[in-house]
Order: structure tokens, then sequence, then C-alpha cells
């Protein structure tokens, strides 16, 4: 019996080429790029400037309206605090410039709440129910006829104000010295053609230098206080001023005004010399100044015979944990001549996976131990930085250091007394409320919180019943 298999049933496509796979499902992938912060709060910004103006510093529109005034009252418009406040606007705003704040003086409800900021609100009689906003050219005309040294005194008293109410006992020295932080800067590039007193000539581009003092915060802020001018010239001598020359005079005014705090002076190289060091003996201060061999040969040369003899001076500190970070390496050698005084000297070797780096200080600090050795060091002799830090944010940051605000020179001395009043404002603003407050401030740059700032003042109008800001605190939380 002959039986056939059963038919097979063709395959499909057989003799065909095979069809493409099917597409795999796709994987969900992270968007590229990071996410984006949220933008800065401008409205909270200004109203963080409000209350910390009115929490700390109520008397602020009434020592601004105390200065002189050398105008006819009965034909002014505008306070003396307006006009103030229109220079300390300039800076908070980081515009940069005189015409670019004039620019937007008058945009949106920025004349309504600059009015609350100085005190001149709509409900004045020479507003009419209108405010408005001083021009430039009015607030450099009258900062050119006030007395510089009398509007010095704001910072200073803006200063006493936290020294009051203790805001800087965390950053005292071994529980007692207030570290002050010196150091001199270009204050303007001044036009050609104008001489000292900003009258126009036909000489040379001079530079207007100052010199700073500032005083070290908790939060390893600096709030500059005190000022000497560095471009004045000895008549009598017919020779050009200097840095020194200006320390002099600086540090005669700083022990007047504050003839009992207990000051550690903190400089650069140039302040390692014997007429400070005879000074702060005077004054009964405390100093750590760089200290380098081309400005004293002679007491570097003893450093280096007597280190060998001082083998017991010497301490090691590991950087984070088990030393991953690096090392510091501390020698110090006490009691060396100094000129005609003796000083002690402290040496600092820093490494780290990513460099290594060399510090030597001059202090007359006794009783050197390594725990005094290492405080001496990091927490007074390393912040000197802080002051160069500052500068170099006035000047590349839209505050306008460097930049001609006024070619007086009266005016020009009053208008950085108010960018250092605009400092001292902006740190408790930006550190003591918006970034101890809300997140997006903590995560904007200085810059980027300034402008919105900026923006909030012309954006809508400041409620009449803020809150009180209550304690002054710093840091996250």
């Amino acid at each position: 019996m002959n039986i056939s298999p059963p038919p097979v049933a063709p395959i499909p496509g057989a003799g065909s080429p095979p069809g493409p796979a099917p597409a795999p499902t796709p994987l969900p992938r992270r968007p590229v790029g990071r996410p984006a912060n949220p933008p800065p709060d401008g409205p909270l910004a200004a109203q963080g400037l409000v209350r910390v103006q009115r929490a700390v510093f109520p008397e602020l529109n009434r020592w601004l309206n105390l200065l002189p005034d050398p105008r006819r009252q009965v034909m002014c418009r505008y306070s003396g605090a307006h006009i103030w406040w229109h220079v300390i606007g300039t800076y908070l705003s980081r515009s940069g410039s005189r015409n670019a704040f004039d620019l937007l003086r008058h945009a949106g409800q920025a004349p309504w709440n600059l009015g609350a900021l100085c005190g001149q609100g709509p409900d004045d009689p020479r507003f009419a129910g209108q405010p408005s906003v001083t021009c430039s050219d009015n607030a450099a005309r009258h900062a050119g006829r006030v007395d510089p040294e009398a509007v010095a005194q704001i910072p200073r008293r803006m200063i006493r104000k936290l020294l009051a109410r203790r805001r800087f006992d965390g950053a005292r020295l071994f529980g007692q010295w207030y570290t002050v932080i010196l150091d001199g800067t270009v204050q303007e590039k001044c036009r050609r053609g104008f001489g000292a007193e900003g009258k126009s000539g036909s000489g040379p581009a001079r530079y207007r230098y100052v010199l700073q003092a500032s005083l070290l915060g908790p939060d390893g802020k600096l709030y500059p206080f005190m000022h000497e001018a560095v471009d004045m010239r000895d008549k009598d001598a017919d020779k050009e001023d200097c840095e020194l020359k200006a320390f002099r005079r600086l540090a005669r005014r700083l022990k007047q005004e504050f003839p009992r705090l207990s000051i550690c002076l903190v400089a650069d190289a140039l302040y390692c010399c014997q007429p400070v060091v005879d000074l702060c003996a005077d004054y009964h201060w405390k100093y750590v100044v760089t200290f380098k061999e081309g400005r004293q040969p002679t007491t570097w040369s003893e450093l280096l015979q007597l280190l060998p003899l001082n083998r017991a001076n010497r301490a090691r500190c590991l950087l984070g944990q088990d030393g991953r970070q690096g090392q510091q390496d501390f020698r110090w050698v006490e009691d060396i001549m100094l000129g005609a005084r003796q000083t002690n000297v402290i040496l600092l070797g820093e490494t780290s996976p990513q460099a290594a780096s060399f510090y030597a200080y001059a202090t007359n600090f006794s009783g050197l131990t390594p725990q005094r050795v290492e405080a001496i060091a990091n927490r007074a002799g390393r912040n000197r930085h802080l002051i160069e830090d500052i500068f170099n944010t006035q000047k590349n940051h839209g505050i306008g250091l460097e930049h001609v605000f006024c070619a007086n020179a009266t005016g020009s001395k009053n208008y950085y007394t108010m960018m250092q009043v605009a400092h001292i404002l902006w740190l408790l603003t930006c550190h003591g409320c918006l970034r101890r407050l809300y997140d997006w401030a903590r995560r904007a740059t200085a810059q980027g919180l300034a402008r919105a700032l900026w923006e909030g003042l012309r954006a809508c109008r400041l409620p009449p019943d803020l809150p009180p800001l209550g304690q002054l605190r710093f840091g996250f939380g």
C-alpha cells in the first residue's frame, strides 16, 4: 500500500527576502542638560530690602536727612534722604553707571517704592500725589557740595549698630580681637583732562586710590566701614601721597572713632615694616601681616638662621577625613627683630591633590601654641584675600568700582562712601534675609539677585504692612 506524505502548507514569504525586524521599544531618556533653577522672585527680593532696612537701620533716613544740605529748602522738591537713596540705588541695582539707572528710574512702580525706602512717599505735599525720582545730575551736584567727612559717618554708624547687636562677636579671634582687613585699590580711572579737584584741564589722566578698612563677620563676609583717600597731594613737600601715609591717617581716625575696640589688623606685605609695628604697639592693637623676603631681607635672614634651632615649634593639621583633602604644616619662630622691635613669624605650607602653597606671616601675638598658630594663620592671615574678592566683585559685577560716577573730587568721595553703604545693605539683605528664607535665592547668583531686586521695585507697589523681619540671622534653614 503506497502512502504519500500529507501536503506541506507553503510557508508565507518563502523564497522571498526577509522583512524588516520590528522596531524595539525606545527606552526613556533623561532630558539633555540640567533642569533650570527657579527664577528669583523680584517682589519678594524688594520686600526683603525694605524689611532689612526697617529692622536693622530704622534711623538710616534720619541720618541721611541730617547730613549738611546747602540747598534752599523752600525751593527743593526732594529730601536729602531721597537724593542719597538715588546714589545707593544705583549701586544696589548694579546698573554700572548713572545713565543706566536714570533710564529706568521712572519705570513702573519705582517712584512709589523708592519713596517708601527714603521716607518721602506720595503723601508729601511737594509731590502733589504723583511721586517722582530725581535725576543723577541733581544727585551728583548735591554730592559734590557736601563735606565727605560728614557723609563718611554713615557706614560707621551702621557698623556701630551691628556691633551693639553683637553681630561680630562670633568672628572675634580668640574671643576678643575683631579682625580688620586693610587694602588699597583704584577707586576711579579719571577721564583725561580732569585734575585732582575735578577741574577741566589738559593734563594726563589720573587715578583716584582709596585705602579700605573692612570688618570680618562670622559668616566670612567683610563689612566696609572706614576708608581714606590716597590721591591727596602734600603741597608743602610737593610729593604724592602713598598708602602707608594714608594708613597713618586712617589708623588715627580708627582709634578716635573706636577707642575701646580690640583690633587685629590683617594686611599684605607692604605693612610689614617698623612704622606699622610701632603704631600697633602704641594703640595696643594686634597685627597679622604677610611676610616676604624682599620686604624685610634682614628679618628673613634671621628667620632662616633660627628655624633649625626651633625644631619643636611645628604642627600638622590634616584637611578632610584622614587628610584626603590635603594637609597643613606649621613652623614658627618667636622674638625675631623687625627693625627695633621684636615680632613672631609663622610659616605655613599647604598641600592638596591640586596644588601646593606656602605662606608666611609676621604677628605680635605671643604665647604661640599649635592651636593658636593654626587660628592666627587660618582665621586671620588667610582671610586677607576676602577684601580682594570684594574689590573684584565691585569692579566686574555691575557695581562700578573704577567707573567715574562724578568728576568732582568731593562728589567722587561721597559716591564711594555710598557704595559701601549699599554693600552693607546688600550683605544683610542677601545673606541675612533672602538666602536664609528662600531656596530660589540660594540658587541664584548675587548679580542675578540684585537685578531681580531692582525689577521687583519696578514691578509692583510694596505692601504698606510688610511683616517685621525679626531676628537677623545668617545661614540656611
